[in-house]
């Protein structure tokens, strides 16, 4: 699998198609008394993929459309996001409980064995589901991830979004991580589409996920990834401090048969995907 090509389509190649109309189906599964809506499109090898935090269903299907003609691709919105069940519990975004949610929509839909990709917070969750059931994972991928065994360096920054979204909203949270973000260098479009979507999110469960996920600490070290023996793709880039790059090489030193690609930063891939 070219890791670069698909992470490329999650982050930039399609962000142009940011019009293209989602299907009106959804499907819903129970995952411990939780719903979680899910889409499947595309035919061949199923391809499950974990968004990131704040992200959702809908927005990663603009992105990976295009792996329709190769995949069939599963999206889900993770608990606490968008069209899935609001949630403001805190225990309830435990890692764990939320990597066997990919466990209840691979059920769900009849699939025992899948390429499994995350990005960021869906890295961790697909990790973790790796780990927990091996065989049904075909290939690994992990996108910018940002949990391991060590708390993640931007956590404070993210918590305090939490607090600026529960005091000024969903929108001029989404506004002001933009402008940040074109002051990175990340194309206006780009910027945009990145928060275009929490304004579907209800903010109490927002503001409970940004509160709770950024300080996850999955593990005391790296030796559960040595033991996995399916081939895992990592892909990262430099200047994100919420995604460090030096988690990525870790991980992928880590790997029995991991493989890592990088580009110099996020900009660098919006600017040639």
């Amino acid at each position: 699998m070219k890791i670069r090509s698909l992470a490329s389509k999650v982050h930039a190649k399609e962000a142009h198609r940011a019009g293209l109309a989602m299907s009106n189906e959804t499907s819903v599964v129970s995952s411990q008394g939780l719903s979680l809506a899910i889409d499947v499109f595309g035919q061949g090898d199923a391809l499950l993929f974990a968004h990131s935090l704040g992200s959702c269903r809908h927005q990663a299907r603009r992105l990976l459309a295009p792996l329709g003609s190769d995949f069939q691709v599963i999206l889900f919105d993770q608990r606490g996001h968008c069209g899935s069940t609001p949630v403001t519990d805190s225990s309830l975004y435990d890692p764990r409980r939320m990597a066997s949610d990919i466990a209840a929509v691979l059920d769900h839909l009849g699939v025992e064995q899948a390429i499994v990709a995350g990005e960021s917070m869906g890295a961790a969750t697909a990790l973790l589901f790796a780990i927990a059931e091996p065989k049904r994972v075909k290939h690994l991928l992990q996108i910018a991830p940002t949990a391991a065994d060590q708390r993640n360096p931007s956590c404070e920054m993210i918590m305090a979004l939490a607090d600026f979204a529960a005091e000024y909203g969903l929108q001029a949270a989404a506004d002001a991580v933009a402008l940040a973000a074109m002051g990175s260098g990340i194309p206006r479009t780009a910027a945009q589409m990145i928060t275009s979507v929490w304004k579907h999110h209800q903010l109490d469960s927002f503001v409970a996920a940004n509160r709770t996920v950024p300080p996850w600490v999955l593990f005391d070290n790296l030796t559960p990834l040595a033991a996995l023996r399916m081939p895992i793709g990592i892909f990262a880039w430099g200047g994100d401090p919420s995604r460090p790059l030096s988690l990525a090489r870790r991980l992928a030193s880590a790997a029995r048969r991991g493989h890592l690609e990088t580009v110099d930063s996020l900009a660098a891939l919006a600017a040639d995907p």
